[in-house]
């Protein structure tokens, strides 16, 4: 089967949705298929080297950068500078001592000037504006032979519109096209957009022959949203990419809990975990982004975001890993399908409205994997106790569910294994 996979973004810059549009080429080619990559060149600093080449596969890269793309990466690239500390740092001694990293708050209200100035002096009412000069020569690219499959995932959204902009034009013929949304786009956890987004995310999603999410909550909301296309959505797990296995202990006597996320304010609370590590003296690590300011303590280490390689390094250290449900909305972090192709134990923080945490409870309870409490100081603090009594088991096996291979046979065969 020939396949063309289209993403508007360089599959190996840094991030949170690049780590698993990265598992979605490996379970194409993990099931057979002949794989062509449509995706932009690198505009927003430099390539991480632990997201793989697929040599497998066929890359098409369309520049994306123009003079004022230019003028924004030097703005990205100061926010990022104050992010992530220099990677020759020894990463074991970050595990000695509860200590902040140096200027660490400091770098934060700098980081945080910045992004104000730089999402002030670039905003747009062109919805399109971060992905237009890739649109413009993308679509020039011509197929050589007709494929028997396109799959076109978001975010961004403008790998959508990219593949029906070939369409109309002809460079592509018609064949079966899947729409992949990992986050819904006029309805996503920030809000605030403008009706033309509404317009244009219906408008593609008509266009679609199939439309997977990847959250059972967000697939129900679109439904209601665009009752229309609601016949064609369906619901698929996160594949997770199977950077590191990490190492496998039980150290019942000086656990470690490690965060590994972003945790702005207006999405996820991370202050009940912050106040329960704090008060038990459990020694964890917070390592992401945020426009909060977490001192570090004697037993808490708190930094901004890292590289893959360092991450991995530090997810490494710790024995439980920690994931934090946002504070509304359907969307499911991504770190969740991470953290379960690893042995670790992980502890689920429940956040949300009554009806979304009992959905999503249901939804992940079944796999036997996950250590499940509410996102208040009292109960993260009853479940870190009782890790901290051997109550909980500290060695757990991957979901393989959420493997690349079997997340793409469902999608290409339709198979679904999980329904709402």
């Amino acid at each position: 089967m020939r396949v063309l996979y289209v993403v508007g973004t360089n599959l190996r810059r840094n991030t949170s949705a690049n780590i698993s549009h990265n598992a979605y080429v490996q379970g194409l080619l993990e099931n057979g298929c002949q794989v062509e990559i449509l995706m932009s060149s690198s505009s927003w600093g430099e390539e991480d080297d632990a997201l793989p080449i697929w040599t497998d596969a066929k890359y098409h890269i369309y520049n994306s950068v123009s003079l004022i793309d230019r003028v924004k990466s030097a703005f990205k690239n100061k926010i990022d500078k104050t992010r992530t500390n220099d990677k020759k740092v020894d990463v074991a001694s970050e595990f000695t001592s509860g200590e902040d990293t140096p200027n660490h708050s400091f770098k934060i209200a700098i980081r945080n000037i910045i992004k104000t100035t730089y999402d002030f002096l670039f905003n747009t009412s062109y919805i399109y504006n971060l992905d237009r000069i890739w649109l413009r020569n993308a679509k020039h690219f011509k197929e050589t032979s007709p494929y028997d499959l396109i799959i076109s995932n978001s975010s961004p959204a403008s790998s959508h519109k990219l593949v029906l902009d070939l369409f109309s034009k002809k460079h592509i013929s018609k064949t079966r096209w899947i729409q992949i949304w990992e986050d819904p786009w006029f309805f996503d956890l920030y809000g605030g957009h403008n009706e033309k987004i509404r317009n244009e995310e219906h408008r593609l999603l008509r266009a679609a022959e199939e439309i997977f999410y990847v959250s059972p909550l967000t697939l129900e909301y679109q439904k209601q949203h665009f009752p229309n296309c609601a016949s064609k959505m369906k619901h698929i797990p996160l594949p997770f990419l199977h950077l590191s296995e990490g190492t496998r202990r039980e150290n019942v006597g000086n656990l470690k809990f490690g965060y590994f996320g972003d945790y702005y304010s207006k999405t996820r609370n991370l202050n009940p975990f912050y106040d329960a590590v704090v008060d038990s003296e459990t020694e964890a690590y917070i390592y992401g982004d945020s426009d909060l300011t977490l001192p570090s303590t004697e037993n808490v280490t708190v930094n901004g975001r890292v590289t893959l390689d360092r991450l991995n390094l530090l997810q490494n250290q710790v024995e439980v890993l920690v994931h934090l449900c946002n504070l509304k909305g359907g969307q499911i972090p991504g770190k969740i399908y991470h953290y379960s192709a690893t042995t670790k134990p992980i502890l689920f923080i429940l956040d949300g409205t009554e009806r979304e945490k009992k959905m999503i409870k249901e939804y992940f309870i079944k796999f036997n994997r996950y250590h499940f409490c509410e996102n208040t100081k009292e109960n993260i603090l009853n479940t870190i106790i009782s890790f901290k009594l051997g109550n909980e088991e500290l060695v757990r096996q991957p979901v393989s569910n959420f493997a690349p291979k079997q997340v793409i046979a469902e999608i290409l065969h339709g198979k679904m294994g999980w329904r709402i």
